[in-house]
């Protein structure tokens, strides 16, 4: 079976993440002003917020992205490292409409 691409397992994420009632912003890094290590993903719903890094099933973090990481746990925010979208299936929740 063919590994799938980030950009891929980015979007099956995120359009799941979406029908669950989330804010989802895609952080693209394009240089200036970037913050070294920002996840991917930074994803709001009810007053939480939860920042994704999206990986294929063998890539690895930089060591930016695990210092982002460690700093995000450090204050309190949630981090998820996310392969599939079965890794933020805690936060697919079926949210009615009305």
């Amino acid at each position: 079976m063919k590994t799938q691409t980030e950009t891929v397992i980015r979007r099956n994420i995120v359009d799941e993440l979406r029908r669950s009632g989330w804010f989802v912003i895609y952080n693209m890094q394009m240089g200036f002003g970037q913050h070294k290590g920002l996840a991917d993903l930074t994803c709001m719903r009810d007053g939480n917020v939860v920042f994704i890094e999206i990986k294929t099933e063998k890539g690895r973090q930089s060591p930016e992205q695990l210092k982002f990481q460690k700093d995000c746990e450090s204050h309190g925010v949630r981090y998820k490292l996310a392969r599939s979208i079965a890794d933020v299936a805690e936060f697919l929740t079926f949210r009615p409409l009305f």
